[in-house]
C-alpha cells in the first residue's frame, strides 16, 4: 500500500504560502495482488485531515480514488498549473502527494496500472512547488527513499512558519524497501495511516506546544507501526524517511488550533485511550496519556472514546463543536463488556460489507437465433430484457436474467417447395455462473448458463393451431465489457442446446443469444 502525503502551515506572514495536495487511493493492484480492503478509506481520511487542518483550499486539492495512472498524472497536471500561477504571483508553495494502495519494488500499482517510483519523484520534482512532501504507505515503499541513496537524519530543515527560505523534497514511508505494509481488519485501516492520522491530530505533539513537527511525526509512527506490528503474521514494519532540503529549523505539519475542536485528556487519567467516529465508521486516534495531558484535535461531531482493561471497555460519547474544548474525566466514561465494542461491531460490519459481491443491474437488447436445420421451423427474432449480475473481488460471478422477444419470418417445409409465415415468441428465465478477470476498466469473463426457454409459434395464413413448448438448455456464455467507474457497457454471447421429444425420439436445437449491455454498477 502506498500513501503520500505533504502537509504544512504558517502564519500569517507578508508573504502567502500556497499549500496544495493531490490524494490518491486504490483498493486494486495488479491482477496477482490481494485487493485490499481499506486503502480508499484510508486516502479519504487523509483528504480530511488536509483540508481541515493543512489549510489546503478545495480548489487545491485533487483527489483520485480508484482511478489509474493517466489519472493520476492528469490531476498531478491540474496542480502543476495552479503551481505555476501561485508562484507567479509571488507565493511560496507547497505541494502534498498521498498515495494509498499496492506497490511493489519498482513501480505504484495504481489499479491495473503502474507508475515507477523514479518517474514519481521526478514529477514531484518538477511540479514547480517550492517544498514537496510525501508520506508513502505501500508495500516495499521504501524503494523511493532509496533512488537517490538517502539516509537518515535526526531533523528537518526548515520552518515554514515565516516565508520559506528553503526548497526541495522530504519523503516518509510505511515500509523498508523489502517490506509488505499491512491492513488491520481491527483499526479498519492500514497500521502506517492509522498512526500518522493520529500523529497529525495531536498525539506527537511531544512538547505540547500546539504545534506537530515532521520529525515529531516521524518518531511517533516509526515506534507506533514497529510495535504495533512486531507480532503480525506479516513481520515488523519500518518506516523511513529521506530529504533533500535546505535552510533551518523543523517544517510544522500541523497545529491543532486550526482544527474545529479538540479532546482533552488530563494525566489523572491516564491510560490508552481510541477514538472513533460512529457517523464515518472511522477510527480517529490512539492517544497514550500517562505523566502529561494530551490534546487531540478533531472536527466537530459525535465521537466515541473507549479505554480498554483487562476485562472490559470504558466507553464516553461526547459531542465536540466548533471552537470548543472537550475534557475527558474519568466521570463521563461507563463500563462496558467487550461483547459491546460498538466501533469493533462496525468496522467488522464494514469488512462484511466489503467482502460481499458488487451487484449491477443492466438491460439488455439483441437478437435470439436458431442454426443449423431448426432454421427451418423456427425464425430468428429481437430480444430484449433485465440482467443483475454479482461479481466478487477474486474474479467469480453469478447472474439472472430475463429475456423476451418475438418475430416474425417464412419457414420452409421440407420436402415441399412453399413456405409458410409463421410469428414465434420466446421467454427465458436464466441462471449464469463463471469467472471473470479482476475488477478494471476492460474486463472480459465467462461460464455456464442454464435457461429455462418457452417458445410459441403461430401461423396466421395457414389453418394450423399454435404450438408451443418449453425445456431446459444448458449452454455456455462469454462476454466483454468497459466499466468507467459506476457504468457498464457490455456485449454478451450465449449458445444453448435445447433437448426436446418428437414422436417418441429424443433430438435437440442448437440456438444462440447476442445483446448488448447497459447498466449501472452499485
Amino acid at each position: 500500500m502506498t500513501l503520500l502525503l505533504a502537509l504544512a502551515w504558517t502564519s500569517p506572514a507578508e508573504a502567502a504560502i500556497r499549500r496544495f495536495a493531490l490524494v490518491v487511493g486504490n483498493n486494486e493492484g495488479a491482477a496477482s495482488a490481494q485487493p485490499l480492503y481499506f486503502a480508499e478509506q484510508d486516502a479519504k481520511k487523509m483528504q480530511s485531515i488536509l483540508t481541515r487542518q493543512g489549510e489546503v483550499q478545495p480548489e487545491d486539492l485533487q483527489m483520485v480514488l480508484g482511478g489509474n495512472r493517466t489519472q493520476v498524472l492528469a490531476a498531478l497536471g491540474t496542480l502543476k498549473v495552479r503551481l505555476a500561477q501561485a508562484e507567479a504571483a509571488g507565493d511560496d508553495t507547497i505541494l502534498t502527494f498521498y498515495y494509498s494502495g499496492h506497490a511493489d519494488s519498482v513501480n505504484l500499482e495504481i489499479g491495473r496500472t503502474s507508475l515507477a517510483w523514479t518517474e514519481l519523484a521526478d514529477v514531484l520534482d518538477h511540479s514547480g512547488a517550492d517544498v514537496r512532501i510525501a508520506f508513502v504507505d505501500a508495500c516495499q515503499s521504501g524503494n523511493l527513499t532509496r533512488r537517490k541513496g538517502g539516509t537518515l537524519a535526526p531533523s528537518f530543515v526548515f520552518d515554514v512558519h515565516e516565508r520559506l527560505d528553503a526548497s526541495g523534497s522530504v519523503y516518509l514511508t510505511s515500509s523498508a524497501s523489502d517490506e509488505s505494509s499491512q491492513e488491520s481488519d481491527a483499526i479498519g485501516g492500514s497500521y502506517f495511516t492509522h498512526f500518522l492520522a493520529s500523529a497529525l491530530s495531536g498525539t506527537a505533539d511531544d512538547n505540547r506546544d500546539g504545534h506537530v513537527t515532521l520529525s515529531e511525526t516521524y518518531r511517533y509512527v516509526y515506534h507506533q507501526t514497529v510495535f504495533e506490528t512486531s507480532d503480525t503474521r506479516g513481520g515488523t514494519q519500518h518506516p523511513t524517511y529521506d530529504w533533500e532540503l535546505s535552510g533551518t529549523g523543523d517544517v510544522v505539519i500541523a497545529e491543532l488550533p486550526r482544527a474545529g475542536g479538540t479532546l482533552s485528556f488530563s494525566h489523572l487519567n491516564p491510560g490508552t485511550f481510541t477514538v472513533f467516529d460512529p457517523d464515518r465508521h472511522v477510527f480517529i486516534a490512539e492517544v497514550e496519556v500517562a505523566d502529561a495531558d494530551r490534546k487531540l484535535a478533531v472536527a466537530p461531531g459525535h465521537y466515541l472514546v473507549q479505554r480498554r482493561s483487562p476485562t472490559w471497555l470504558e466507553v464516553h460519547r461526547v459531542t465536540v463543536t466548533e471552537g470548543t474544548d472537550v475534557a475527558l474525566s474519568g466521570e463521563g466514561f461507563e463500563r462496558v463488556a467487550y461483547a459491546n465494542d460498538t466501533a469493533k461491531g462496525m468496522i467488522e460490519a464494514d469488512l462484511t460489507r466489503a467482502k460481499l459481491p458488487r451487484m449491477s443491474v443492466r438491460a439488455l437488447l439483441g437478437g435470439r437465433g436458431f442454426v443449423g436445420h431448426t432454421l427451418q421451423y423456427l425464425p430468428s427474432s429481437p430480444l430484449a430484457g433485465a440482467e443483475a449480475r454479482f461479481n466478487w473481488r477474486k474474479g467469480p460471478w453469478a447472474s439472472l436474467d430475463l429475456l423476451g422477444g418475438s418475430g416474425v419470418g417464412d419457414l420452409s417445409v421440407p420436402g415441399l417447395d412453399y413456405t409458410v409465415r409463421a410469428n414465434v415468441s420466446s421467454a427465458s428465465l436464466g441462471l449464469g455462473l463463471g469467472y471473470a478477470t479482476p475488477e478494471a476498466r476492460f474486463r472480459v469473463g465467462g461460464g455456464l448458463h442454464l435457461e429455462g426457454l418457452y417458445i410459441a409459434r403461430s401461423f396466421p395464413d395457414a389453418e394450423t393451431h399454435a404450438q408451443s413448448a418449453f425445456g431446459l438448455a444448458p449452454g455456455l456464455e462469454g462476454w466483454a465489457g468497459w466499466y468507467p467507474r459506476h457504468f457498464e457497457v457490455e456485449f454478451q454471447m450465449r449458445t444453448h442446446y435445447l433437448p426436446y421429444i418428437v414422436d417418441d425420439e429424443r433430438t435437440g436445437m442448437l440456438y444462440s443469444e447476442v445483446a448488448l449491455a447497459l447498466g449501472w454498477r452499485f
